[in-house]
Formats: C-alpha cells, structure tokens, sequence
C-alpha cells in the first residue's frame, strides 16, 4: 500500500498480513494437527471477535481442502514433507494473509504435494492473496508464476515475465546454463 514498512516490528507486519514461511518446518512436532492450528484462533488479532465455532469451520474448510482433515488429531511429526507443508499454508491462512512469501516451498516435498501446492498457490493468488516464492527450482515455478526476478550474489540480475526472463542471455548464461534449456 505505498508504506515502508522496514522498520516495522514482525508482529505489525503479521498484523498488517504479511506472513512469512522459511523453508525449515515450523510447526510445533511434538503438538497434534489441531493444537498447531488452535494456537492461532487462541493468539492472532484476526480471530480477536470471532466464535471458536466460526474458526473451527475455516480450519476444517481448510483443512479439507488440503487433504489434511484425517490428520487432525495426528502429532505433526508424524506428517510427511508434504503434509507438514500443507498445515503450515493452512496455518498461515487462517492468520488472513495479504501476502504470503514463502522460501523453499517445495524442499523435501513429494512431487504430489508439489503439484498440490502450485495449485493452491494459483487459487490464493486468485483470490488476492500475494504470493512470493523464492526458491532456487526454477522449474516448479514457470507454471505458475506471473513475475520473476532472477538474484545472483544479492543483486537482481533480470526481472519481467517468464518468457523475457527464459530468453535473457545474461540469465541464461550465468543462472539457469544450457542444459537447462536441453531439459525443457
């Protein structure tokens, strides 16, 4: 919205909706499916005026449309890759993101759940919901991402589409090689 928001505290921006996921789990292992969820109705501002009913309702929505809705009294370390990825996103979902920004997303993830999670970020994202992925898999995003920006040692070498980023000699030569483009 035009603000800078650099010197922010991570709380006001979390309340502002920008979230953040790293690319090591971190959901609490030891805690079932439900208990990881519930933290946030019992902490975030969002849920501050609302019914537990009403936010049982969204986690289970959610939760369902992840394929997680079995593994709600499961411990979270008894999730796959895939599974623990998913309750993150739900998680982080129900905390009402504007925007999400997610490193990694894909490590450690079955091919599944890849395609799963491209699918789920193109819904978010078509709801209005920003996404940001920086991930180093250039080929799990070509599907699904509208802009890119190509960094090398802290710098942004290319940006624009998929297409001017693919044909850009610069990024084809110094990131991405030839091989790459064999593959494809």
């Amino acid at each position: 919205d035009g603000m800078a928001i650099n010197a922010w505290p991570v709380s006001k921006r979390v309340q502002a909706g920008l979230l953040y996921l790293p690319q090591h789990c971190s959901l609490f292992g030891q805690l079932t499916v439900l208990d990881n969820i519930t933290i946030v109705y019992q902490y975030h501002e969002a849920w501050k005026n609302e019914s537990l009913k009403t936010f049982q309702e969204e986690a289970d929505h959610w939760l369902s449309a992840m394929h997680l809705l079995q593994t709600k009294m499961q411990k979270v370390n008894t999730l796959s890759g895939g599974q623990k990825r998913k309750l993150e996103i739900v998680r982080s979902l129900l905390m009402k993101p504007r925007l999400l920004m997610l490193d990694e997303p894909f490590a450690g993830v079955d091919p599944k759940s890849i395609y799963e999670l491209k699918t789920i970020f193109t819904d978010l994202a078509h709801r209005g919901i920003g996404i940001v992925i920086s991930d180093h898999h250039v080929d799990q995003l070509l599907s699904i991402a509208q802009t890119v920006y190509v960094l090398i040692a802290g710098h942004v070498v290319t940006s624009g589409a998929i297409k001017e980023v693919l044909e850009n000699n610069y990024t084809k030569e110094n990131y991405l090689g030839t091989q790459f483009y064999h593959e494809m």
